[in-house]
């Protein structure tokens, strides 16, 4: 073979080997596919709600008080001191005079519909519950302790509200004549050296014992006299409110503005302002004749 033919042989083999050579690295790289991990999930498993058992005290007097809200009031036995309370939830407060009828007069602070509810137990038994759903609304609360009521409170947190208030104004004209003892706690201002000679109380702290006849009543307008060991026997005038709940009094220098909780008790504050002091007072009317 002639030296021409030789090297045209090669160069054809070399070319052919170059356009093999790129047929093979331009071809197209292989698809890959990912395979998405699997996701985990937890079930998550509602718990039953369990109530919280309030347990009822086994001795004593104790009144009670629940409400999801804020509420405020006062609590005792009439003739002695109201202890003041402003709180929220379900609690107990011990009655210390316990051989004597417990009052009590609790407001809702907030607008809420929720249920408030009030009871009286001696003893782990109820003698008597009062409830409102009404916003603001105040129960004026009274119970001899003497005859107890079926027990319709219930012994767990939250309350079950009942269907029916039991806070309702009474449909007749409630009849006061005849006579009142009146214990109260009071504060004077004196402005002179002499008290005023209708003025009761005396001192920065001041315990009154006194007695209130209601001599006349003509449907809601009263007529009386009221008396004291402290200052001169005077005469007062009064009126029932429309509601035949309320009551508001006026006598020489001062005036009393009251609740009335039972045929047997009115609650009363009692405010006074003349040239010689100033006066307030809190307390009760309790019916004796």
């Amino acid at each position: 073979m002639k030296n021409w033919q030789i090297t045209g042989f090669l160069a054809i083999l070399i070319i052919g080997f170059l356009f093999i050579s790129g047929c093979t690295n331009n071809a197209s790289p292989p698809i890959t596919t990912s395979t998405p991990s699997p996701v985990i999930t937890s079930e998550v498993t509602q718990l039953p709600f369990i109530p919280v058992q309030v347990t009822i005290p086994q001795n004593g007097v104790w009144f009670r008080v629940t409400y999801s809200g804020n509420y405020t009031g006062t609590y005792g036995t009439p003739g002695y001191y109201q202890t003041p309370v402003t709180d929220t939830g379900d609690h107990f407060y011990q009655i210390l005079k316990a051989g004597n009828p417990v009052i009590a007069s609790i407001k809702k602070i907030d607008g809420s519909g929720d249920l408030l509810k009030i009871a009286v137990y001696k003893d782990g038994v109820l003698f008597k519950e009062a409830s409102t759903s009404a916003p603001y609304r105040l129960i004026e609360f009274y119970s001899d302790l003497k005859t107890p009521t079926p027990s319709t409170f219930t012994s767990s947190n939250p309350v079950t509200p009942v269907s029916t208030p039991q806070v309702t104004s009474q449909s007749t004209i409630p009849n006061l004549v005849g006579t009142w003892n009146v214990n109260a706690q009071g504060a004077v201002i004196q402005k002179s050296g002499v008290p005023g000679e209708w003025t009761h109380h005396s001192g920065s702290y001041s315990t009154l014992n006194g007695q209130a006849v209601v001599t006349d009543q003509k449907d809601r307008v009263l007529h009386g006299t009221f008396k004291a060991p402290l200052g001169k026997e005077e005469s007062f005038i009064a009126v029932i409110g429309m509601d035949n709940k309320n009551f508001y009094y006026v006598d020489q220098d001062g005036t009393n503005d009251g609740q009335i909780v039972s045929n047997g008790l009115i609650n009363v504050v009692y405010r006074q302002v003349s040239a010689n002091d100033s006066v307030i007072a809190v307390g009760t009317w309790t019916r004796v004749g």
